[in-house]
């Protein structure tokens, strides 16, 4: 139950504080992350949960989930059919020329081997959404340049999460199965467009109206439909 409390303080403050943070570098997540430095076990102590916990796995998984899915819901559609070309290039060249940049020198200064520093590069090459939303949200920033970052950092983790779980796998001797993984992707897109889509075509019938102040909770709802058939299958 301490550790529900420390999690309700450090919620209520980064809460209090996201007014100041949104107009400096800082963000909730960096708050959030000081946090569990401090509380942890190389801290105060007052968690003692270690690496090797079986909730860690468990809250791991939901981080993911949660930020995939909110990358996601913050891609915008017409800026993406409009600068497809342009964000084409940054998903698909300027970010494998990134993890290439970042793993080279991790490799020869650092002395890692390729497989980790290919890891470093992929887990570090996609553009962190807080601080590009902190750039899209900026008037003097070139629109052109802010519709990129928006549909960039989007959708780059949803791209760079195979590489790492890839590379992961690797680091470990065990066995990749690129085409299991391919197949799981395939899957897991139809899984995502046929519920969204089959929910969508529900929601023009009469029959299936939403409140309008219950309406927000439609897409979280169909995003854990998806998370959890995609568990099970």
């Amino acid at each position: 139950m301490a550790l529900v409390l420390a999690f309700g303080v450090v919620l209520l403050i980064s809460v209090s504080l996201s007014g100041l943070a949104a107009r400096t570098v800082l963000s909730t997540a960096l708050m959030f992350l000081i946090a569990g430095a401090l509380l942890g076990p190389g801290g105060f102590g007052v968690d003692n949960i270690h690496a090797d916990d079986p909730i860690v796995n468990a809250l791991a998984d939901l981080a993911l989930f949660t930020v995939l899915f909110t990358d996601g819901q913050r891609a915008n559609l017409p800026a993406l059919r409009e600068n497809w070309r342009l964000s084409g290039r940054a998903l698909g060249l300027g970010m494998p020329l990134t993890m290439i940049g970042i793993a080279v020198p991790a490799h020869f200064l650092l002395g890692l081997d390729w497989v980790t520093a290919f890891l470093i590069g992929a887990v570090l090459s996609p553009t962190d959404p807080v601080f590009a939303s902190a750039l899209v949200g900026r008037t003097d920033v070139p629109l052109r340049l802010r519709r990129l970052l928006n549909v960039e950092s989007g959708l780059n983790d949803g791209l760079a999460l195979p590489v790492v779980l890839i590379l992961l796998a690797t680091a470990r001797h065990a066995d990749t199965h690129p085409l299991d993984v391919a197949g799981e992707l395939a899957l897991g897109l139809v899984v995502g467009a046929v519920i969204a889509g089959a929910v969508a075509l529900l929601w023009r019938l009469r029959l299936f109206t939403a409140e309008p102040r219950l309406q927000p909770l439609g897409p979280t709802a169909i995003a854990v439909v998806v998370y959890a058939t995609c568990h099970l299958t």
